[in-house]
């Protein structure tokens, strides 16, 4: 069975999009929405490469939909790393430039632990 592993980046991005949720659409849309994340990452990890299809927008990871977002991910040997989440209308590529040596790190420290 395939895993998920969340960074900080990610934890921290998930607050931030049910905080948003929560403000804009209410409990019910949020705790849907949130679902529908968290299924998204399974998803992922089931079919690690669908990301591929999108690489050339967040090399050196990889991408795959969900919802608004998109989620930036690695793969391991057990399943994958999801790095950062990111709503589509941002600009992707400037933002996992920017953020890419961090992000290394991130996974380096969790593909230690599993």
């Amino acid at each position: 069975m395939s895993k998920f592993y969340l960074t900080r980046r990610t934890l921290a991005d998930l607050s931030e999009i049910e905080a948003f949720s929560m403000e804009k659409w209410g409990l019910a849309q949020t705790e849907i929405y949130m679902k529908n994340l968290y299924e998204s990452f399974k998803y992922i990890s089931e079919n690690p490469n669908i990301g591929v299809l999108r690489q050339a927008r967040s090399f050196p990871f990889l991408m795959a939909p969900a919802g608004r977002h998109f989620v930036i991910y690695k793969t391991i040997d057990n399943g994958v790393i999801i790095a950062t989440i990111l709503h589509g209308r941002r600009n992707i590529e400037n933002i996992i430039h920017s953020m890419s040596y961090m992000l290394i790190k991130e996974i380096e420290d969790l593909e230690k632990k599993h």
